[in-house]
C-alpha cells in the first residue's frame, strides 16, 4: 500500500512539474530514461491491480466453494445423491449447448460462404438461435450487401457528361484542303 500512495504522490509531482513546465515552455523534451521509467512505473501500477483484482477474485471462489462444500455436508445421503444429478446433468446441458453452437456456427459460416458473405457476421447471427430464422437473416443480409455494393460501383463509375468543344471539328480531313485551294 505504501508503494501505491508513493507513486500516487510522485505522479501528482510529476503532473505538478508538468503542468508548470508546460506553461513555461511548449516544447518540453524528455530523456529516454524518464520516458521508460514513467513506462515501467505504469506497467508496475497495472501488474499490481490486475494481481489484486485475480486475488480477489481466487478469494471469492474459494470461499464459495467452502460454503457449496459445507451445504453439500450438511445433506442426507439422498439430498448429496439428487444434488450430484443436478451438477452432472447441468455440466452436460452446457456441453450439449457448446457443441449445438458450435455446429450452428459451422452451418451459418457455410451459408455465409456460400453466398459470398463476410464469416465475421457469423457471430452476430449465432445469437439468433434459430436455423429458418437465420437463413431469412442470411438472406436479407445479402440482398442489402448487393445493393450497397452496386450503389458504390455506381458511384464510384459514374462520369460527368463532357462539356461542349468551342472548337469546331471538322470529320473530312479532305474538305479542309479543299476548302484552302478554293481561295
Amino acid at each position: 500500500m505504501t508503494e501505491e500512495n508513493k507513486e500516487v504522490e510522485t505522479d501528482e509531482e510529476v503532473e505538478t512539474t508538468e503542468n508548470t513546465n508546460n506553461e513555461e515552455q511548449e516544447d518540453t523534451a524528455y530523456s529516454q530514461s524518464e520516458v521508460d521509467s514513467q513506462i515501467s512505473k505504469a506497467v508496475a501500477s497495472a501488474l499490481e491491480k490486475r494481481e489484486a483484482k485475480m486475488q480477489k477474485e481466487l478469494e471469492s471462489r474459494i470461499e464459495k466453494e467452502r460454503n457449496e462444500a459445507a451445504e453439500y455436508a450438511k445433506l442426507t445421503a439422498k439430498e448429496q445423491e439428487e444434488a450430484d444429478y443436478k451438477k452432472r446433468l447441468e455440466e452436460i446441458e452446457s456441453r450439449e449447448r457448446a457443441i449445438n453452437d458450435r455446429e450452428l456456427l459451422n452451418q451459418i459460416e457455410s451459408d455465409l460462404k456460400e453466398n459470398e458473405l463476410p464469416v465475421a457476421f457469423a457471430q452476430s447471427l449465432l445469437t439468433i438461435q434459430d436455423n429458418e430464422k437465420i437463413k431469412d437473416a442470411v438472406g436479407s443480409i445479402k440482398e442489402e450487401f448487393d445493393n450497397a455494393v452496386n450503389e458504390q460501383v455506381k458511384t464510384r463509375l459514374r462520369q460527368d457528361t463532357p462539356s461542349e468543344s468551342t472548337v469546331e471539328v471538322e470529320s473530312d480531313p479532305f474538305a479542309k484542303l479543299i476548302n484552302k485551294y478554293k481561295k
